[in-house]
């Protein structure tokens, strides 16, 4: 059974490309954030976006929030995604970091938490979230902001310190899982 996305942006194409969302912001425009998301056992809940992320993929400057989390996604060898997320505690749950970034995001229930089944419409579509022999999305989790650590959890039960990075990459299913580039402490 395939699952929706958890938040889905109408501007999310426009944040991939930094002169388009330059325009928009300097026009004064800014995304709203997702008012609600779901889960990964397709209940809705609702929360606020800490922050929004701004022109330049992954700077954190001029993000608001006390304090800052990446989320970086490689779907492919050289195409990567970086996000910077502002919040106001100590940490923030991986859930809420991916759902803030803007990212199109699908989950699946697992009895280890939720595991990514699709990141920015990556596969397009699934039936299956981890399919035997096939690309799944590989999870890490730096918590100094230099370092990716393969969680023994699903993304559901990790928190991310200020800092700390998330990261996802579409990784064919042989061999140790490859983390993405590494991250910048936030």
């Amino acid at each position: 059974m395939q699952h929706g996305p958890i938040c889905q942006q109408p501007l999310g194409a426009l944040a991939r490309v930094p002169a388009m969302a330059a325009l928009v912001l300097a026009a004064g425009l800014t995304a709203a954030a997702c008012g609600s998301s779901q889960g990964a056992s397709g209940t809705t809940a609702s929360h606020s976006a800490a922050s929004a992320t701004t022109a330049a993929p992954g700077s954190c400057a001029g993000v608001a929030g006390a304090h800052h989390a990446r989320v970086v996604v490689e779907s492919s060898p050289g195409k990567v995604v970086t996000r910077c997320i502002g919040f106001a505690g100590a940490k923030i749950k991986a859930l809420t970091l991916l759902t803030d970034s803007r990212l199109e995001l699908g989950t699946q229930k697992y009895s280890f938490g939720a595991a990514i089944c699709q990141v920015d419409n990556i596969p397009s579509h699934y039936s299956q979230c981890l399919p035997s022999g096939k690309n799944y999305w590989a999870l890490f989790l730096s918590t100094d902001g230099h370092r990716w650590t393969s969680p023994s959890v699903g993304v559901s039960d990790i928190s991310v310190p200020a800092g700390g990075s998330l990261g996802l990459r579409y990784d064919p299913p042989k061999g140790t899982p490859a983390p993405p580039p590494s991250p910048t402490p936030a």
